[in-house]
């Protein structure tokens, strides 16, 4: 079955449970990434959702920079931001954790900054961007298992539905591939594409189970 038209595809978002985890997949280079995270900003204030991002190492900028050649300005202005590493503010940044060589002290202080961030929310959208690019620091599996342990422990998290988009190519490029165990842990799994006028996701894991093998589709002018 495929899930087409704007409307629709928000319906499938609200069908996402607070304290879900949903890993979605992607390729570069395109804009899939942008057009997702632009898609995911418009379902969270259509819905009245506050929108928290943890932008690694200056993600966000990126992504705003590119939506500016498709006209769309201001649009993460009020966004809650979480940084690691970086140097470009983009939204309300609230707080910044520093890339640390031993996960342990990372993961510990990005863990409190996290705690902080989402204190005061409810029924959050939370979309966790440039992941990727931090897993490619770890060259060792004490602490790759360390970072995916820290991910595990947000699953049931019902502030939040978490959203966790990662680029494949860069993942099976780095020295550990992180994308094998973050299926395991994901409730929702979702590979997207783009085909120039349209994402398309298709969703390989589910708690639905019915809604195993279906594709979503939305054009790019409706996000835009």
């Amino acid at each position: 079955m495929a899930v087409g038209k704007l409307g629709e595809v928000f319906q499938f978002l609200d069908s996402v449970g607070f304290g879900e985890t949903v890993l979605i997949e992607y390729t570069s280079p395109n804009y899939t990434l942008d057009f997702m995270v632009l898609l995911l900003k418009r379902y969270a204030d259509d819905r009245g959702h506050p929108f928290v991002v943890d932008d690694n190492l200056d993600t966000l900028h990126v992504i705003n920079e590119h939506l500016r050649f498709f006209g769309v300005r201001g649009i993460f202005d009020d966004a809650i931001v979480l940084k690691t590493g970086g140097v470009v503010n983009v939204g309300k940044v609230i707080d910044r954790v520093k890339v640390e060589s031993e996960a342990s002290i990372y993961l510990r202080r990005y863990e409190e900054a996290s705690a902080k961030a989402f204190s005061n929310l409810e029924g959050s959208i939370n979309v966790v961007i440039g992941l990727e690019k931090l897993f490619a620091f770890v060259d060792n599996y004490r602490n790759f298992y360390e970072m995916i342990s820290s991910i595990d422990r947000f699953l049931g998290n019902r502030k939040r539905k978490a959203f966790y988009l990662l680029d494949r190519n860069i993942c099976e490029m780095i020295p550990i591939n992180p994308l094998p165990e973050l299926e395991k842990i994901a409730s929702t799994f979702l590979d997207v594409q783009f085909d120039g006028t349209r994402l398309i996701g298709k969703i390989h894991k589910s708690p639905d189970i019915r809604m195993i093998g279906w594709e979503i589709e939305v054009s790019v002018e409706d996000i835009l």
